[in-house]
C-alpha cells in the first residue's frame, strides 16, 4: 500500500450502521421481514462488539471524529429508526464494553409500542450516547415535494430539541433515499452533517457513508470491515449497487419480497 493509500485510511473513520437488536431467534422471527432482513440477535451483536474490544477499538461518536479528536483504532457506530430495543437490549451490551453511540430517531415513532420513549431517550442521553435525527415520518426524501423534504428535517430537529435539551446536530438518511436536492436541503435546515448509506470509509465532511451491519453479516466480515480491508469495503459498495439496479428493475415490491425469500432460505 502507498504512504498516499495509508494516510487516507488513517484520516478515514469506519461508520457502521444497525437497526434492531433482538435477544433471541424467536424475538427476531416476530419481526416483519424487512424488518428481519438487517435486524441481528443479541448474541450476534454482543460477539462483534467482543471482537472491537479485545482488538483494541474504541467506539467515538460522529462528533469527535468530525472534530479531529478520535483515536486512529476507532470505529463509529449508529442505529436507525429507534427500536425500543437499542435500549433494552443495545445499552446494556454498550455499557458493558464501555462504548458509545449515535441513535438515529424517527420522531413520528416516539413513545409508540416498540419504538423508543422520552424517558428512554433521555437515559440514552445521560449514559453518553447521542440521540440525533432519522426524519418525521421514514419517507422516501427524493420523492417528497420541497416544502414536504423541509419538514422531515425542521420538525425532527425541532421535536428532539425540545424533548432532550440539547442541540441536534446530526441527520441519517431514512433508507439510503439521498441526491444532492436532499443534502442541500438538510444542510439548510442546520445539520452540521448527513449520513447516507453508501458504503465506504468516511472522511470528515458533511456527507458521511455508512456500512450497514445486517443478519448475515458474519463475524469474519465483521472483523475485516473492522480492520478497514479495501476489499470488504469494496464488495459492500457492489453489493449496494446491485441493490439500486434490483430495485430499479423490479421495484420496491418485488425487490424486497425477493429479500424475503433469500432470507427464508439463510435460517
Amino acid at each position: 500500500m502507498s504512504s498516499t493509500s495509508r494516510d487516507s485510511q488513517r484520516n478515514s473513520m469506519l461508520v457502521l450502521t444497525y437497526h434492531g437488536v433482538f435477544v433471541d431467534r424467536k424475538e427476531w422471527q416476530a419481526q416483519a421481514p424487512s424488518d428481519r432482513w438487517y435486524s441481528l440477535l443479541r448474541s450476534q451483536f454482543r460477539q462483534q462488539m467482543e471482537y472491537l474490544a479485545v482488538n483494541g477499538f474504541q467506539t467515538v461518536l460522529l462528533k469527535d471524529f468530525l472534530n479531529g479528536e478520535s483515536p486512529e483504532k476507532s470505529v463509529v457506530l449508529t442505529f436507525d429508526d429507534g427500536h425500543e430495543s437499542n435500549f433494552s437490549v443495545v445499552l446494556p451490551v454498550l455499557e458493558s464494553f464501555r462504548m458509545r453511540a449515535e441513535f438515529f430517531v424517527t420522531t413520528s415513532n416516539v413513545g409508540k409500542p416498540g419504538f423508543l420513549d422520552w424517558r428512554q431517550l433521555n437515559s440514552l442521553q445521560a449514559a453518553g450516547m447521542s440521540v440525533q435525527s432519522h426524519g418525521l415520518h421514514h419517507r422516501a426524501l427524493t420523492d417528497l415535494s420541497n416544502d414536504d423534504l423541509r419538514r422531515e428535517f425542521v420538525i425532527s430537529k425541532e421535536f428532539l430539541q425540545s424533548g432532550l435539551g440539547t442541540e441536534v446536530r446530526y441527520f441519517a438518511i431514512p433508507g439510503g433515499f439521498a441526491d444532492e436536492r436532499v443534502y442541500r436541503e438538510g444542510l439548510a435546515a442546520g445539520y452540521e452533517a448527513l449520513c447516507n448509506s453508501e458504503p465506504a470509509l468516511a472522511a470528515q465532511g458533511q456527507i458521511i457513508p455508512r456500512i450497514a451491519i445486517m443478519h448475515s453479516t458474519s463475524i469474519s466480515t465483521f472483523a475485516d470491515l473492522s480492520q478497514r480491508k479495501l476489499f470488504s469495503v469494496n464488495r459492500m459498495s457492489a453489493q449496494r449497487g446491485l441493490a439500486k439496479v434490483a430495485k430499479k428493475v423490479l421495484g420496491i415490491r418485488h425487490y424486497e419480497a425477493l429479500k424475503h425469500i433469500r432470507l427464508r432460505l439463510s435460517r
